[in-house]
């Protein structure tokens, strides 16, 4: 844990997002008392997910007083894939169903590129139904048509989701 915190930078161009969190992570699962991760007003609270694109983060919004999710993209992409990231995110953010999560915020600046969004509690697809071995057809299909009336609704807008998986 010592030299953990001793590698922690402090200042917030010390080190990129993505390590400080990853470290400030560690640190909590080590059962560590240091200071919240602050992220422009939002504290991180833990890491809830991850994947090729990016780690995901449930985070506490003392502004609003509600918890969200902080979607990290990883590393530094090519400029012309940042763009189109966030075009897609800020089209997204346009859209209003009820199976589709909510973009509050789109945060790009030098290396740094995450999205804020609407904190949905629960377990994923693929633990649900790792979860259900035994669960019938009409239970599955239920599930996934949940899923699909969200990707109807995107490509309804104009976004085609390339990266939708059980996860």
């Amino acid at each position: 844990e010592r030299l953990l915190r001793d590698a922690r930078p402090e200042r917030p161009s010390a080190a990129s997002l993505e390590q400080r969190l990853a470290v400030a992570d560690i640190l909590a699962k080590a059962g560590s008392k240091s200071a919240p991760t602050q992220l422009d007003g939002l504290t991180i609270e833990a890491r809830i997910g991850g994947g090729a694109m990016g780690v995901v983060y449930r985070a506490h919004d003392p502004t609003l007083g509600r918890t969200v999710a902080v979607k990290l993209l990883r590393g530094a992409l090519e400029r012309a894939r940042r763009e189109l990231i966030v075009a897609e995110a800020r089209a997204l953010a346009q859209l209003s169903h009820p199976n589709v999560v909510t973009v509050h915020a789109i945060v790009d600046r030098d290396d740094e590129l995450y999205f804020v969004m609407e904190r949905v509690p629960g377990v994923t697809l693929r633990r649900w139904l790792d979860a259900r071995p035994s669960a019938s057809w009409r239970e599955v299909l239920a599930c996934f048509l949940q899923a699909g009336r969200g990707l109807d609704a995107a490509h309804a807008a104009g976004l085609v989701h390339r990266d939708f998986k059980p996860e």
